[in-house]
């Protein structure tokens, strides 16, 4: 029999574990590695006293330049540094770029101080029409859900940051989408470049998730106009300023998905709710994107379970503070039993990690949090992190992630966005290093 999330008798948050058991002989899990985990954790929380004396004791842009987008330009290449990274001969280059103009492949490159620059449309347009390897090429699509139930742990910047530097990586070639799924955030509606008409549909990844249970609505109306399910769903992402990198955005008219699961009359109800978006929205996703990251509410929830159901990779922000180490504590604990009651019972799960971010790496008390997580997470324990930064507040107040803010935009001093670009750059390449290890086609 399936013991699923909503036949609840056991957990104060509504899950029924019948309790798992290891069989010595075999390969460790990565639900039963993550119950570990919690449990080594657990040994190393503080009390709730001694949490409160510690926590008293312890003190797309509007700008154009010469009228190009701000963002568009950021992120342009020179031709000597769109050469060198095609690895051509400078008169073969030179050549091909001619020839893909002549043709009408793209249009003449934008000359701007005395430099022709390649905006990235150009360059994925003209990556294609070469025939340069993509990411598909060699490794499988992954839905990758960045989550804590601990709010202010920087889920939402770290899925933007990731989603931003996949699609910035030209030797990837990947097709990135961003999933916003924090109803109370703007993630998601703040990177859409696209001029949305007053007309337009607006469907975010819960209007889709509800599919066809609702009859009403934007979804229903698509439907009755003769649109397809996979129509809907591949047409639902908005663009941004990067041509390999879309969007879903939130709303807070998702809210209601909690509100249709509680009132479904039957578990097979319940099931479909939970079930469709990993079995029916994301499987046509992958078709079109390589990379998925989904970012999540701060809250145990349906929503919740309905991406545990659909992921492959889990990513887990933690603070290096105490109050943060308890709470991602906590969360662990009941993350085993969570996936347990899902009707998948967690099988999807390929891949687990525990990210620290926004640490200052002058406080002692954040490296005492940075041991212990160390001793207790092990090697589901990132090695490398992203700093307390200055760039990265400045660009959520511009509506950017802080890879779309240019040293030479002066917003922060060189010194603090060179140190926040390393450590972002380090998790990046540590991340999709490996992601891609575990995605090679054929294994």
């Amino acid at each position: 029999m399936i013991l699923y999330i909503f036949n609840c008798n056991r957990f104060r948050l509504g899950i029924y574990c019948s309790g798992t058991q290891l069989n010595k002989g075999s390969p460790m899990h990565e639900l039963d590695r993550l119950q570990q985990i919690a449990e080594n954790m657990k040994t190393e929380q503080l009390s709730h006293k001694e949490l409160i004396a510690q926590r008293t004791h312890i003190n797309v842009s509007d700008e154009e330049i010469d009228g190009m987008d701000r963002l568009i330009y950021n992120h342009s290449l020179n031709k000597k540094g769109f050469r060198e990274f095609t690895k051509l001969a400078p008169i073969t280059f030179q050549n091909r770029i001619r020839k893909a103009i002549d043709e009408g492949v793209i249009p003449e490159p934008i000359y701007q101080n005395k430099q022709h620059l390649f905006t990235r449309m150009h360059i994925h347009t003209l990556m294609d029409h070469w025939g340069m390897q993509k990411y598909s090429d060699k490794y499988k699509p992954r839905s990758v859900a960045v989550e804590n139930q601990k709010g202010g742990t920087g889920k939402s910047s770290t899925a933007a940051i990731l989603a931003t530097a996949s699609a910035l990586d030209l030797n990837m070639n990947a097709k990135v989408l961003l999933i916003d799924l924090d109803s109370q955030g703007t993630l998601g509606q703040s990177m859409i470049s696209t001029n949305v008409e007053d007309e337009a549909i607006y469907l975010t990844a819960v209007d889709i998730a509800l599919g066809k249970m609702e009859r009403t609505g934007d979804y229903a109306s698509l439907v009755e106009a003769g649109y397809t399910d996979r129509e809907i769903i591949l047409n639902a992402p908005f663009s941004t300023h990067l041509p390999n990198l879309d969007v879903m955005p939130a709303f807070n008219t998702d809210e209601r998905f909690h509100d249709l699961f509680w009132q479904a009359q039957s578990n097979e109800d319940k099931t479909k709710l939970i079930s469709r978006f990993a079995h029916e929205v994301i499987p046509v996703l992958k078709e079109k994107y390589d990379l998925i990251f989904i970012d999540t509410p701060p809250q145990e929830s349906p929503l919740i379970w309905m991406v545990n159901e659909a992921l492959d990779c889990l990513l887990v922000p933690i603070s290096p503070r105490e109050y943060d180490f308890a709470a991602t504590t906590n969360y662990l604990m009941t993350t085993h039993a969570r996936f347990e009651g899902l009707p998948s019972k967690g099988e999807n799960l390929l891949w687990t990690r525990v990210l620290i971010v926004n640490h200052d790496e002058k406080s002692p008390s954040e490296l005492d949090v940075i041991d212990k997580l160390s001793r207790t997470v092990q090697d589901r324990l990132l090695s490398t992190y992203i700093v307390h930064s200055e760039l990265i507040a400045t660009a959520a107040e511009l509506n950017r992630t802080a890879l779309d803010v240019a040293k030479s935009e002066k917003r922060v001093a060189p010194k603090k966005h060179d140190e926040a670009m390393t450590s972002i750059n380090s998790v990046y390449k540590q991340f999709i290093r490996e992601i891609t290890s575990i995605s090679v086609k054929g294994k």
